[in-house]
């Protein structure tokens, strides 16, 4: 049995990713289906998910949408 999952993804990523894994030979559902393996396998997700030096936040958010905002001293202060 398959259970569809949905997902909510930029349209250039979805498409970015779909002709990349057209080119290896598999489509979006064995794609996703073999990360999720890997991640099962591993016990983690399969590769690093620190945001190299040079990436700063405008060129994460143009990837990703959302970019990641590293906690200030004073929000590290009020969580205390």
């Amino acid at each position: 049995m398959i259970t569809p999952i949905y997902l909510m993804i930029d349209p250039k990523l979805q498409e970015e990713a779909a002709k990349l894994f057209e080119n290896m030979g598999m489509d979006m559902s064995q794609a996703v289906s073999l990360f999720f393996y890997q991640c099962i396998m591993n016990g983690k997700i399969p590769f690093s998910t620190e945001m190299p030096p040079n990436m700063n936040n405008q060129y994460f958010a143009s990837k990703i949408g959302t970019p990641y905002q590293a906690p200030t001293e004073e929000d590290k202060k009020e969580d205390k």
